[in-house]
């Protein structure tokens, strides 16, 4: 399956792929994609509009949920949940950094000051569980603020809670607000309107298809028409509507979009990239394609030639790491995967790919790097529970056992299970040399748990 597909399950999120039929509630399942590739691209074509809001961009958190349907939502303080849906239905980077600008406008605008204080001590397990719980996934969007809109009503879910819409809906004045604020965030980072134009009239042309069955939530919304009047208002005062898009953004973009196309619809990729184009989203969407759909010979073909002319290239690195892992070849995945470290030491979720492979590799000394890779990813990925469930692996094949339990401990907050990391940190703390930053985390999810009000 795809790079990490996160699906919620009852209270955990398992960063392992496929899981089969997971189910939640009403029964949906939500898929939450990690992929280092596609959440950079996107950061890096929205970084410019944050920092004209005044946003830190190191605290906005971008979140794939797997999903067919045109959304995309603020939850939790500063987290924007985009679908797949709509990356995939934007034609160029204008396009989606004009929706972002939207969920920007909703952030910079303290939309859900009423409870965003609540909301940022959710965890994101916590927001979804609510979000699909609510059919929010499934059919009716009450994530507020969403530049998209949902699938059709039948393909399942019902109306949401009051108290969860008074949670998170917006209100019409706040729609407005958005739409001004972002369309005032793209004027000073000199980049033009259009985008937001034409993806809402995409946006009405999604609308006018489901005549009869509009959610009533969507009554809290600016009617299309009307927002494509106000952006077109906008785009005859600015002095960037006719701005051209960067080459690097362009490129981004397409990488992005076949990438996410070759995983979720790999026969699709098939038809649309045809074997004699030479371009590099083309090929890369070839490859991924081959490669899901059991062609792994030609897939590492395909992305051995990208890597001939690009080696320098982290993503392909990790693709060719990914294919092998996956097909049972973790030693020769290894290799991959530390190339991929090595180009883009940052990103924590790498670091986690490779400690995976090495693992499988069941070598001692391939134990004790993973660990390691998995102790500096965990700065940047403490929420992930795949990298707790690998620490805990990893220091039981060392034998340390103080470290088992605190990963341990890490995974049951994780997965809501109070008891179990109340158990697992007591345990971490006798373990422990007294003093330690370790025996000190311990000590703080004990506090942590006690503090919670029970339930």
């Amino acid at each position: 399956m795809f790079k990490r597909i996160i699906t919620l399950f009852s209270l955990a999120l398992f960063a392992l792929a496929p899981l089969g039929a997971a189910r939640a509630q009403q029964g949906q399942r939500l898929n939450l994609i990690r992929d280092a590739e596609i959440e950079n691209n996107i950061r890096a074509l929205t970084v410019p509009v944050w920092r004209a809001a005044g946003l830190d961009p190191n605290a906005i958190e971008i979140m794939i949920v797997q999903d067919n349907s045109l959304n995309a939502f603020v939850a939790g303080g500063q987290r924007i949940f985009i679908n797949t849906g709509l990356l995939m239905r934007t034609e160029r980077p204008n396009q989606l950094i004009g929706v972002l600008a939207h969920e920007t406008g909703h952030i910079s605008g303290g939309h859900l000051a009423r409870t965003q204080e609540q909301m940022e001590k959710l965890s994101t397990l916590q927001i979804l569980e609510a979000l699909l719980g609510a059919g929010a996934m499934a059919g009716s969007s009450v994530a507020g603020g969403g530049m998209g809109r949902p699938a059709p009503a039948d393909t399942g879910g019902g109306m949401a809670p009051g108290s969860l819409l008074s949670f998170l809906k917006y209100t019409q004045t706040q729609e407005n607000s958005a739409d001004q604020a972002a369309m005032n965030f793209l004027d000073r980072t000199h980049q033009s309107v259009k985008g937001t134009i034409e993806f809402l009239r995409v946006l009405q042309r999604e609308e006018r298809m489901m005549v009869g069955r509009r959610d009533p939530y969507l009554s809290t919304h600016p009617l299309t028409p009307d927002r494509i009047t106000f952006f077109e208002q906008a785009a005859a005062r600015s002095p960037y509507t006719n701005e051209p898009e960067s080459p690097q953004f362009l490129e981004m973009h397409h990488r992005m979009v076949a990438k996410l196309i070759g995983f979720l619809s790999p026969n699709v990729a098939l038809q649309r990239f045809a074997e004699g184009d030479r371009a590099v989203p083309a090929r890369y969407a070839r490859a991924i394609a081959l490669y899901r759909t059991g062609a792994l010979g030609s897939a590492l073909l395909t992305i051995d030639g990208l890597l001939k002319e690009h080696p320098n290239d982290p993503y392909f690195h990790e693709l060719r790491g990914q294919m092998l892992f996956e097909s049972g070849r973790a030693a020769e995945a290894v290799p991959s995967y530390r190339r991929a470290v090595q180009l883009l030491p940052a990103v924590g979720i790498l670091k986690v790919d490779l400690a995976r492979a090495l693992l499988e590799t069941n070598k001692p000394e391939n134990d004790r790097e993973a660990v390691r890779n998995l102790d500096l990813a965990s700065q940047s990925e403490s929420g992930s529970y795949e990298l707790w469930r690998l620490m805990a692996s990893g220091y039981a094949r060392l034998n340390n056992h103080g470290m088992t339990s605190l990963a341990r401990a890490e995974m049951a907050i994780i997965r809501g299970q109070r008891a179990e990391a109340q158990a697992h940190a007591a345990a971490a703390e006798r373990q422990l040399q007294a003093g330690t930053p370790a025996w000190q985390r311990a000590q703080d999810i004990k506090a942590y748990i006690s503090s919670r009000p029970k339930k």
